[in-house]
């Protein structure tokens, strides 16, 4: 892999990653750790480095020896802007890394709303659980992050989710302090179906108006 190129992708030198491409070095070269020269650029959110590698041909959805993807590193880091370009470039926003995590996971663990609600309307699972059986509702409530917690629930996750330690969102809300989060869990626990979930995140990829809709699943549910 040409070091020059890794340098540049790194550091985010646009100008002379465009000229290398040009002399026709590959943009999907791929180093001993499974990374190609967007990976790097990815981890400093580069935004117009990780354009020109698009634009190059490089695979958005290449996967490292550890199972992650460009799109991880850079809600990682955080980077809206570089997050929303791969997902227009076809970034799969379920990929796994080996340990159960999907972006989603990350941006739910540091509190990225934004973010978060890029990769809802993208399609990602907000219920994917990790090999721990953690869950990104699981985070947003440990942590305290109210509107995320609230943004979650509307696309689907599930409240009554448990880890392998048989704790739930709410038990974590409640041990750090987070009593808004805990009655809004609360609101929702038991009331939810398997179906209804399914129907709220159909809801929200389709990007409906949801204002209205968990009232309604609740009330409905209530009266079954």
């Amino acid at each position: 892999m040409s070091s020059n190129f890794i340098e540049a992708c790194k550091e985010g030198h646009f100008k002379a990653i465009e000229l290398l491409l040009k002399a026709g070095t590959n943009p999907n070269q791929v180093d001993k750790w499974g990374n190609t020269p967007l990976f790097w650029a990815a981890c400093g959110g580069h935004f117009k480095a990780i354009e020109l590698l698009l634009k190059a041909g490089t695979n958005s959805n290449q996967v490292d020896n550890y199972g992650n993807t460009p799109l991880y590193w850079v809600v990682y880091g955080g980077h809206f802007k570089a997050v929303e370009l791969l997902l227009k470039a076809g970034a799969d926003p379920n990929q796994v890394d080996k340990c159960g995590n999907t972006p989603l996971y990350w941006a739910s663990y540091y509190g990225y709303l934004e973010i978060i609600e890029l990769l809802l309307k993208a399609g990602v699972n907000p219920n994917q659980a990790n090999i721990y059986r953690n869950t990104p509702l699981y985070w947003a409530s440990y942590y305290g992050y109210l509107e995320i917690v609230e943004l979650l629930l509307k696309a689907g996750a599930d409240p009554n989710q448990i880890n392998n330690d048989g704790r739930a969102p709410s038990y974590c809300a409640e041990d750090n302090g987070h009593s808004e989060i805990v009655e809004l869990l609360n609101s929702y626990k038991n009331k939810i179906s398997s179906l209804s979930l399914l129907c709220l995140r159909t809801i929200y990829r389709n990007q409906i108006n949801t204002d209205n809709i968990p009232s309604m699943i609740l009330e409905w549910n209530f009266h079954q």
